[in-house]
């Protein structure tokens, strides 16, 4: 199944602002990590303005059973996930 798993942090919070963020989102995304985990990242997008005041965004379009294997994969980071279908099989219905 496909999903898309969204996360959203304020800037000041941004884990790439320290070396400890950093190290961990190289351990979460590293292909030893998503293979354990089962799940393939499809895609990952970020929307990180230079904005100190605004909120980054984060986009990952996964390959997963289901909702909980997404969610166990991400820890504590708190992501909204949600199954999504090609837009183009959606129009075959339509």
């Amino acid at each position: 199944m496909l999903f898309v798993a969204e996360h959203t942090h304020p800037a000041l919070e941004c884990p790439m602002l320290t070396q400890g963020g950093k190290d961990m989102i190289k351990e979460l995304f590293s292909e030893e990590n998503i293979s354990n985990a089962g799940i393939e990242v499809v895609g990952a997008y970020m929307s990180c303005p230079n904005d100190e005041g605004a909120i980054h965004k984060g986009f990952f379009i996964i390959e997963a059973p289901d909702k909980e294997t997404i969610k166990k994969f991400f820890g504590p980071m708190a992501v909204e996930v949600r199954e999504v279908k090609p837009f183009s099989e959606i129009a075959k219905t339509l």
